[in-house]
């Protein structure tokens, strides 16, 4: 309820629609054609506006435009809109009419109307309006020169008209086709957007940080992983990162010109480039990097793919790894030398029997190697396994038949026969200890999965200068899901667990000692039909491997 002062009326003011648009347009440009006409008219020869029908033509005009303007087209049918360049026919036919100024052209704007907006039918119904009119003037005016200005100015006008609607038609088959490339260019797009979308999502799915770099070493994009690790600004990744890389946990920092996204913008490559990243949590994390080159992709040129790692959790499981090793050799040292203390005074009694005699031997033997195995546990460890440094020129013959003369008792209590076939000395430069422990761990693997009643043959053979030693069982094999993972620390698969008790470790150490002395170890597996593993030494002398980048 208003309280005091005026109420203020409200006017909404509409565009008008396309049609009225149309229509008024084209009657204002006709209308403002006519009075400057008629200005130039008063100004040269005024005479003209005594004539009736002249007058009455230019008054039809206004008439018309002030009715065109005042309409509302949009809730008419769009056929009502033809009596507009009628109207106008007819008026200019009267301005036209026993003049000698000759307003005929002004035909050209409602014929040019009907031929851009309306059909054929139209377009000759208009045709003839004019033509009546110009009869009826030639009847009024008779002569040669009035039939021949009806035939030029119908042809005339027919041709521009003609004109007109063919270049609409033409202007509309283009609009359309345009309409038709803007709707599969939107589609396209919304498609690359949705691609690029998902590639997104998958990308910030992944625990893997990775950074794209232009050749100019701009940032394109990074991942969510990659602005967690480095402490990235989600809202601008072009912000200095928080996170600080260092050369060891606690040590330097890498220096700038080192720092692996400066050597990617540079355009090096390089693959598992470590570093330790010190987080904004006060957290240490330890990176594996690699930067490789992309290929040409339009106008995006190659760029650089910087994939980043998280390896902390391999790194502190290897360290753990090695203190579990040194525990374990501490821990065992003492139950051993026990053990080789009663068997050495057990041998110390003389009415012992010779099989007695024998087994304790067995005992001692076999708890010195084991004391001796757990005395280079962490040494070994910590080397990656790389071996001693005492290799001698020894046959492998020897140290196979040794093996399995240690795990005959073994085989015959789980009813497992044993062959060899080793004839043939096996010369090589080696660290004997470490070679035995492999025999020794192929062997056993052998015996402990293979069922009762089953086979375990051993064969030894020279190919050149290469000795190989093949042990294949008819035991309870691998499967092939998990034949790429044996050689994996601590990996057992469910079969195996099920069949015997093991750490996992075996296999792993074995694969490691052979690699050292320039070795190859492969493994061959049915499951349920046995297993073949075949040990390839090299006869030449020994050339110990670099350590492992920690």
């Amino acid at each position: 309820m208003a309280t005091g002062g005026l109420a203020k009326a409200t006017f909404a003011v509409r565009a008008p629609d396309p049609r009225t648009r149309s229509v008024w347009l084209t009657q204002l440009v006709l209308a403002a054609s006519v009075v400057i006409i008629n200005l130039l008219v008063l100004i040269l020869q005024p005479a003209v506006f005594v004539r009736w029908n002249y007058g009455v033509g230019v008054a039809l005009v206004l008439v018309i435009t002030l009715a065109a303007l005042a309409i509302p087209w949009s809730r008419l049918p769009a056929i009502w809109v033809l009596a507009v360049p009628f109207a106008d026919a007819i008026a200019i036919a009267l301005m036209a009419a026993t003049t000698d100024l000759r307003f005929g052209y002004l035909w050209v704007f409602p014929v040019m109307w009907v031929g851009m907006h309306f059909g054929v039918i139209a377009l000759a119904a208009l045709l003839a309006t004019v033509g009546v009119a110009l009869l009826v003037e030639t009847v009024m005016d008779p002569g040669a020169e009035s039939a021949l200005r009806v035939i030029i100015v119908l042809l005339s006008l027919t041709f521009i008209g003609i004109t007109s609607h063919l270049a609409l038609r033409r202007t509309r088959s283009l609009r359309r086709l345009l309409g038709r490339q803007a709707k599969r260019l939107t589609v396209t797009a919304q498609r690359r957007s949705g691609q690029e979308r998902r590639t997104a999502e998958i990308l910030n799915g992944i625990d893997t940080g990775i950074a794209r770099l232009g050749d100019d070493g701009r940032v394109l994009a990074v991942n969510d992983a990659y602005s967690r690790l480095y402490g990235l600004d989600p809202r601008d990744p072009l912000l200095p990162a928080r996170s600080v890389e260092y050369t060891g946990m606690r040590g330097m920092p890498v220096p700038l010109a080192e720092r692996p996204f400066t050597r990617a913008q540079r355009g090096e490559t390089f693959t598992d480039a470590s570093v330790w990243l010190f987080t904004p949590e006060g957290e240490w994390r330890t990176l594996s990097i690699t930067a490789k080159r992309l290929g040409t992709d339009g106008e995006e040129g190659s760029g650089i793919l910087l994939v980043v790692h998280d390896v902390t959790a391999i790194t502190y499981a290897q360290r753990e790894r090695e203190r579990l090793t040194a525990v374990a050799s501490h821990e065992l040292k003492h139950p051993l030398t026990v053990m080789i203390g009663n068997a050495e005074l057990a041998l110390e009694v003389d009415d012992l029997t010779p099989r007695t005699r024998g087994r304790f031997e067995a005992i001692l033997h076999a708890s010195e190697r084991m004391l001796e195995m757990t005395n280079s546990m962490l040494s070994a460890s910590r080397k990656d396994l790389s071996g001693r440094d005492d290799f001698d020129d020894i046959d492998l013959r020897s140290i196979v038949l040794d093996s399995v003369a240690s795990f005959r008792p073994t085989a015959r209590a789980n009813d497992v026969e044993l062959e060899v076939d080793a004839s043939e000395p096996l010369p090589v430069t080696a660290d004997g200890f470490r070679l035995r422990q492999v025999i020794d761990n192929i062997v056993s693997n052998a015996i402990k999965y293979t069922p009762p009643a089953g086979r375990v043959r051993i064969v030894g053979h020279a190919d050149g200068d290469t000795m190989t030693i093949t042990v294949a069982d008819t035991g309870i094999g691998i499967p092939s899901a998990d034949l790429p993972h044996v050689m994996t620390p601590y990996f057992r698969s469910t079969q195996a667990r099920e069949t015997a008790t093991g750490t996992g470790l075996g296999l792993g150490i074995t694969r490691e000692i052979v690699t050292a002395h320039g070795g190859t170890l492969t493994i061959e597996s049915e499951e349920g039909a046995g297993t073949t593993v075949t040990v390839s030494l090299p006869r030449g002398a020994h050339t110990a491997p670099a350590e492992r980048p920690v």
